[in-house]
């Protein structure tokens, strides 16, 4: 069976889903691995129809897009994800790293534009953003931020990741909080190796990003390498904690990368299980 025929076997009935929790959406930075077949996927799945199978996953209602960070994907491709995805699914997205990277966020408003407007076509399943600044973004660059910032068409939700110590000092930080508090922008949360855990919510909305450390799980993402439940349990409670101070009017966007663990689904599973037993 050809991937398009995969494709247009699941089109046929898209179904709903819900975030095992409401507001909590958890899911993986990316969905095509081969190393997942066998745990995620069926043995020999075609790359194009691994899609279909994430989103019937359960506790899966979300997925970070990891390949616009390489570039802005056709219209067509959107609208395919879209297809594809049931009702009540979200799609969170990387800026190419032409914007982030290469241009620094200046000179680069027609390629924003056009990122934005291509992942809008993903309709109500569009989930944040996701603006990750390169490690030699500084927080002397805070003005280009904000000039970015403030060019970005409305409508979309928008996260910023920063990856460089400076931005964490006491005042670099209070003065990032109250730029992207001004604007409901999320400042991502981040367990990575060379930048400290924060708890700041700038937003109606948390963005949670499970990275690691590449060089410790470089390849072979079969199964969970590193025993993480004390960090998750400190997760599970920030993020029931900001559910509950909201009182069902704020959304918690959650993912797992394959370096934190090894294998990002596990990590989803074992956050959702220490999740309900903090609930219990």
């Amino acid at each position: 069976m050809s991937d398009g025929d995969q494709q247009r076997m699941f089109l046929e009935e898209p179904g709903e889903v819900s975030p095992p929790k409401p507001g909590l959406y958890l899911g993986t930075s990316g969905w095509s691995y081969a190393d997942w077949e066998g745990t995620v996927y069926t043995p020999k799945l075609p790359a194009g129809a691994r899609l279909s199978e994430y989103v019937g996953r359960g506790g899966f209602a979300a997925v970070e897009i990891d390949s616009t960070f390489y570039g802005t994907p056709r219209p067509r491709t959107v609208s395919k994800w879209r297809e594809v995805a049931p009702g009540g699914f979200r799609f969170a997205a990387k800026f190419p790293q032409e914007i982030t990277h290469e241009k620094q966020l200046v000179g680069c408003r027609a390629a924003a534009d056009y990122f934005v407007a291509t992942m809008s076509e993903l309709g109500d399943k569009l989930g944040p953003l996701l603006i990750q600044l390169p490690p030699y973004f500084d927080a002397a660059n805070r003005e280009n931020l904000e000039a970015f910032l403030d060019e970005l068409p409305e409508g979309p939700r928008y996260a910023v990741e920063v990856r460089h110590k400076s931005w964490t000092e006491p005042d670099a930080l209070g003065s990032l909080t109250d730029l992207l508090t001004e604007r409901n922008v999320a400042l991502t949360l981040v367990d990575y190796p060379s930048m400290p855990r924060l708890e700041v919510a700038t937003a109606d909305f948390l963005y949670i990003r499970w990275l690691g450390d590449r060089r410790e799980f470089p390849d072979n993402h079969t199964a969970p390498k590193r025993d993480r439940s004390d960090d998750l349990r400190w997760w599970s409670n920030l993020t029931r904690n900001f559910l509950e101070e909201r009182n069902g009017r704020g959304e918690v966007f959650a993912f797992a990368n394959n370096h934190y663990q090894n294998h990002s689904p596990s990590t989803v599973q074992q956050f959702l299980e220490l999740y309900r037993g903090v609930e219990g």
